[in-house]
């Protein structure tokens, strides 16, 4: 029987960088004994029984306990044969790879196209799930979503580059939309006048409602310090000369209208708490409704309701380790021990998917709004980068009110003695796209980093990762609860 089977994968390197940057692919040998790569750094990875002891090149390197292995080369320009060595006990078996190594001029960058100008105008109503984007780049999580629009709004095409068109929103003010997501109409786009403004305590949210003739496109964000919840409404002149207020409200502390533009409303709202706890911005008829959730009287888990989802799954893995590891099985594993925890503690837990099925970011949001979650969680894991290095836990949010979530889960994270793999913000996963709920996502470890994925092929350790997730979930109620002046249950034991 053979010790061995060898791996072999390449991690190119910018010019004027040592950051990784190229994805990582794994090759089998001996029908891909030799690799043309066009940089000088290069990672060999191996994988054998675990208990081996292993040599590349000459150089012992470490065998971890799921039997991977490998080393970083600095390659000639050329030819580079590289020997691998396995010894077990007085056994000795040696492979041979050649690197041949043909350096690049190096990337030429290129303007971003200019849209195609359309020969004649016409109009598009879009259809349901549809989103603007800032501008027509795009990457791997597409382009930089501005927001989700209702069905039925009428954007006025002014140019198109691929698949999508430029729309204009106001006089000054341009946006993309995905050609799919919309359908030629006969109707047309206007400037029209507001109508009247009311705030009103509905029970669980605060909402406010702005009277127009016609579905506008629309924009929101939010911002810190205050915390404030801010919607644009295009083509909207202001002809709301009053804003009635009626009961006494549970978030919001007031609103203010503004006209920023001559065709651009703002609708400014000022929250009374530090912590927003989500939001909608929707159409009722032909009225624009803005729905501000108001913060759980319970600032504990038991009885909040938390969403989770475990990326990928079915056709879908995500990363693969080197040793086969589907990313989709650990997000999923992982995913189930935090279940566990939660619902020992009194909290209702929806999961996007419970199974190795691949569901659509569509398919798992409407998951989440249609249970009412207070809370959600995306639990994935990372790839790329050094495989010899360990590269450790990271979280992600989008919009600037999840910071304070998505720090806490990390800070938490890192209690595992993990490098600190950062916190990333305005990030433009899907699912940190909605503004209903708090929403964080964890990429907990690296499947491609062999020191991470020694420690994620552990089951045991996957109980350890939800444990300091529930932890991070329960930190940050405590930081909302302390911001209202209130004591948790946990902090009352203290």
């Amino acid at each position: 029987m053979k010790l061995f089977r060898i791996l072999l994968t390449a991690a190119l390197v910018l010019a004027a960088t040592t950051e990784v940057s190229a994805e990582i692919t794994f090759r089998r040998a001996p029908q891909y004994s030799q690799d043309t790569v066009t940089n000088s750094k290069y990672y060999l990875v191996c994988i054998t029984d675990p208990g081996n002891l292993a040599a590349i090149g000459g150089q012992q390197v470490k065998v971890y306990k799921t039997g991977a292995f490998g080393r970083q080369l600095t390659l000639k320009e050329g030819d580079n044969r590289i020997e691998i060595t396995l010894f077990k006990g007085t056994q000795v078996e040696t492979r041979e790879v050649n690197i041949h190594y043909r350096p690049t001029l190096g990337l030429v960058s290129r303007p971003a196209p200019e849209p195609r100008l359309e020969e004649r105008l016409f109009y598009v109503e879009t259809k349901e799930n549809a989103y603007l984007q800032y501008g027509s780049g795009g990457d791997r999580l597409g382009g930089s979503k501005m927001g989700f629009l209702d069905p039925g709004i009428v954007l006025k095409v002014t140019g198109a580059i691929d698949d999508l068109y430029q729309v204009q929103l106001s006089g000054n003010r341009f946006a993309y939309i995905h050609q799919e997501d919309v359908e030629m109409t006969p109707r047309s786009y206007r400037i029209v006048n507001t109508g009247s403004i009311g705030i009103s305590n509905s029970g669980d949210t605060d909402r406010i409602r702005l009277s127009l003739p016609l579905r506008l496109p629309y924009a929101s964000r939010t911002a810190l310090d205050p915390t404030t919840i801010i919607v644009d409404v295009f083509g909207a002149m202001n002809n709301s000369n009053w804003i009635t207020q009626y009961h006494e409200l549970g978030m919001v502390d007031y609103l203010d209208v503004q006209q920023v533009e001559s065709d651009v409303l703002r609708l400014v709202i000022k929250l009374k708490d530090k912590y927003c706890w989500g939001y909608s911005v929707h159409y009722d008829d032909n009225s624009l409704v803005v729905e501000v959730k108001h913060t759980p009287k319970d600032l504990s888990l038991k009885g909040l309701t938390i969403g989770l989802d475990a990326g990928h799954g079915g056709e879908l893995p995500g990363a693969i380790s080197v040793t086969g590891l589907k990313e989709s099985d650990v997000n999923l594993s992982i995913v189930r021990e935090i279940e566990k925890i939660l619902k020992k503690k009194g909290a209702k837990v929806v999961l996007s998917r419970s199974e190795d099925i691949n569901l659509t970011m569509p398919q798992r949001k409407k998951i989440f709004l249609d249970n009412r979650i207070d809370l959600l969680v995306s639990i994935h894991n990372n790839a790329g980068g050094s495989p010899l290095s360990a590269m450790g836990a990271s979280t992600y949010f989008k919009h600037i009110t999840n910071r304070d979530l998505t720090a806490t889960l990390l800070r938490h994270m890192l209690e595992l003695n993990v490098p600190n793999y950062g916190l990333t913000g305005n990030f433009n996963f899907s699912l940190n796209a909605p503004t209903e709920y708090p929403n964080a996502l964890v990429e907990c470890l690296f499947m491609s980093s062999l020191p991470d994925e020694e420690i994620l092929a552990d089951p045991a350790n996957h109980r350890k990762i939800a444990e300091k997730v529930v932890a991070g979930l329960e930190d940050y109620l405590n930081q909302v609860a302390e911001s209202k002046g209130l004591v948790t249950k946990k902090k009352s034991k203290k």
